[in-house]
């Protein structure tokens, strides 16, 4: 299960680019910061969210948040030119760090501002938030790509005549569930219950153990990313010893910032969201090819 890292902020930056130029004209850049806010977000009331709508706008201009800002797009400009499987990784734990610092630097500012406003509807609305700007990623991409194809044609319209034969149909890339499909209501669980789990498995990602088993599951994928498939093969038992080891230390954590929660209804969730994410993926491997789709590595079932 992977919850969305927190850089909606960050994110932002290309609706408000105005934010940093003359103090002239304050309200224009206010509306084009507020425009990219959302206007709801499950589990987080009005109230709260008008709150913190507000704080996000008034706080854009913090310059710790402007430091955490920079940093990023330092790095994204590295990212440009990084080459290699060990300067990949440095750049991978480098964005960890910013993107850490960019937390901090927005709770930080947003409960400073209006101490009245509550960090957990305030963690949920940054989420809302990312992912409305990975979906706007998405859709502008697909616009560049339908794009492109059409000026192709367009560049194709005077060659000479080919045979004409029925276009390839390929199949639509499979999206990736978010983070609401995956921690949708599970069967036999209330809907109080459920609200509790989605904000303590948020605090879980804070986890020290939880986060340490992260990142090593981070270096075995690049690792194996390189790899033969011998050493594929080799790897199998430790990314399943690891997989079982990150299952225990996230129920732990969700236990431990849920209390009220029982470690049955915990376990009954997480199993039941893993399910989802492992279908999510035998789903895709089927859609990107007309094979027989080969086990998702290293997540094949156990033997």
């Amino acid at each position: 299960m992977r919850l969305l890292p927190f850089l909606a902020l960050a994110l932002l930056a290309p609706h408000v680019q105005a934010a940093e130029g003359p103090a002239a004209k304050p309200a224009p850049k206010a509306g084009r910061v507020g425009a990219a806010l959302p206007t709801s977000v499950t589990d987080v009331t009005d109230e709260q969210l008008t709150k913190i709508r507000r704080a996000l706008v008034l706080t854009y201009a913090d310059p710790a948040l402007g430091v955490a800002r920079k940093r990023l797009e330092e790095l994204k400009e590295r990212s440009r030119f990084a080459n290699g499987r060990n300067e990949a990784e440095d750049l991978r734990k480098d964005f960890e760090k910013a993107r850490d610092g960019m937390v901090k630097a927005t709770l930080e500012a947003v409960l400073k501002l209006d101490p009245t406003i509550e960090k957990d509807p305030l963690v949920l609305t940054l989420n809302a938030i990312e992912e409305a700007t990975k979906q706007r990623g998405q859709e502008t991409a697909r616009r560049m790509r339908e794009q492109a194809a059409a000026e192709e044609r367009l560049a194709k319209k005077d060659a000479p005549a080919a045979p004409t034969s029925a276009p390839e149909v390929k199949p639509e890339a499979a999206k990736p569930m978010t983070p609401a499909e995956l921690l949708a209501d599970v069967d036999g669980v209330s809907a109080e219950d459920m609200r509790t789990f989605r904000l303590a498995a948020l605090r879980a990602q804070t986890d020290p153990t939880v986060k340490a088993l992260k990142a090593k599951q981070g270096e075995m994928r690049n690792e194996a990313e390189f790899a033969s498939d011998d050493q594929k093969k080799n790897m199998r038992g430790e990314f399943e010893t690891l997989q079982a080891d990150m299952r225990k230390a996230q129920l732990e954590a969700v236990t431990k910032a849920a209390p009220g929660l029982s470690k049955e209804t915990v376990a009954k969730i997480m199993e039941t969201v893993e399910m989802r994410a492992q279908e999510d993926l035998r789903t895709k491997a089927k859609k990107k090819s007309t094979k027989t789709p080969l086990k998702p590595f290293p997540f094949g079932e156990k033997k």
